[in-house]
């Protein structure tokens, strides 16, 4: 439960601080998906990697919208654990979809120490005033159930990926544009990562995009199908430098494009 990705080892190298300062349980994903028809959707959060799965917190998810055309709507109201292919997820009703809904959602990761034992622990300085590292990670969510969902509403989160068309049309050969904000503005010099939430990749061969001085990154579409794009991003100090030093950010997309005819 120690693996950290390279995507964050690369950022903490480049602030200086030693690899193994943030522990498995922060540099998890969580990513959005489907089950059942339209008529009877659930949304699904997941949480961890395609190989390495822990469950996912139900009560750790601060908010899950839908959004259509005509307006927002909560999915939080009986969002509960659930057992998916002997993986632990949390899931929510079924609600009526229609095919065309932006989902976004927020999640409390919590604050993390590390003990100068070497151990990592759900927990603040309050109680561990002399923790060798300490900060607080936070996780967002977007998943787009079709074409012609509002893809383009901006939600606010303080990581977020902003599709520039609509990703459910995008074809095989084409690419597609993602813009990063981070606090509202455009993110440059960071990696978008590709995959589809399902297959292991060793990480020296997950595909990623480096966005240009507007934040923007063209993201290729290999094949028709689920994708998940992923961005990290760490910041200091602290949003609550009493109780953390660092604050890391992930963001996800998930969405299915169809062939192109």
């Amino acid at each position: 439960m120690n693996r950290i990705p390279s995507r964050l080892s690369r950022t903490l190298l480049a602030t200086g601080l030693v690899l193994a300062s943030i522990g498995s349980a922060s540099a998890h994903d969580v990513w959005l998906t489907l089950s059942g028809s339209a008529s009877t959707r659930r949304a699904i959060v997941n949480y961890g990697h395609p190989d390495d799965r822990p469950p996912a917190l139900a009560d750790k998810v601060v908010d899950l919208v839908a959004i259509t055309a005509k307006g927002r709507s909560s999915l939080l109201d009986g969002l509960a654990a659930a057992s998916e292919n002997g993986v632990q997820i949390a899931r929510t009703k079924p609600f009526d979809d229609g095919g065309h809904t932006l989902l976004a959602a927020r999640y409390d990761n919590g604050f993390w120490v590390k003990t100068k034992g070497g151990l990592y622990r759900n927990a603040t300085r309050r109680l561990m005033p002399d923790a060798a590292e300490s900060f607080w990670s936070g996780k967002f969510a977007k998943a787009i159930t079709g074409a012609d969902a509002p893809w383009q509403d901006v939600q606010g989160h303080d990581l977020e990926l902003v599709p520039l068309s609509d990703p459910a049309k995008a074809k095989p050969g084409e690419a597609l544009k993602i813009k990063v904000l981070f606090r509202g503005k455009p993110l440059p010099d960071a990696e978008v990562e590709r995959g589809d939430g399902k297959t292991a990749v060793a990480e020296k061969d997950i595909p990623k995009f480096k966005t240009d001085v507007d934040g923007v990154a063209a993201i290729p579409i290999a094949k028709a199908g689920p994708h998940l794009l992923v961005i990290d991003h760490r910041s200091t100090p602290s949003a609550t430098p009493d109780q953390a030093t660092a604050d890391l950010y992930n963001a996800t997309l998930w969405f299915s494009n169809r062939r192109s005819r």
